[in-house]
């Protein structure tokens, strides 16, 4: 079994307000994340044993992930991941807006770029009507 990439002094580091008595959960997320990570990018530990990507990315992904997934706000009632309400007066409406309900860890679109293998920078060109290229 490979190892996780972050670890609970690393994710209290990168979130200092970590509630101690949430410390069993948040080493569970780490767990859950790093699997995540493999699954969709299975080439980071080659790339990290290779040198071409730093190992500092994928931990500082799966911290901000367990973070992400432990912070959802929740309601009065105790729901998680609460996006927005929206209340009515007449005739009585109310509607909720449930951005992570079950605190899921997930990866956002600059997280997916962290991890993306590196492109060579593209260079912009056009074909001029005179036969040249700029």
């Amino acid at each position: 079994m490979a190892a996780d990439y972050a670890d609970l002094d690393g994710l209290k580091a990168h979130w200092p307000l970590l509630p101690s008595d949430r410390e069993g959960e948040a080493g569970q997320k780490l767990h859950e994340a790093s699997v995540e990570i493999r699954a969709l990018y299975p080439d980071v530990d080659a790339r990290i044993a290779a040198g071409t990507m730093d190992a500092d990315i994928p931990r500082l992904v799966v911290c901000r992930m367990v973070k992400r997934a432990m912070t959802a706000p929740a309601t009065p009632g105790g729901e998680g991941g609460l996006g927005s309400i929206q209340q009515g007066a007449g005739p009585f409406s109310q509607t909720l807006n449930f951005s992570n309900p079950d605190g899921a860890v997930y990866l956002s679109k600059a997280d997916r770029n962290l991890l993306r293998t590196a492109r060579g920078h593209k260079r912009a060109w056009t074909i001029i009507p005179s036969g040249g290229a700029v």
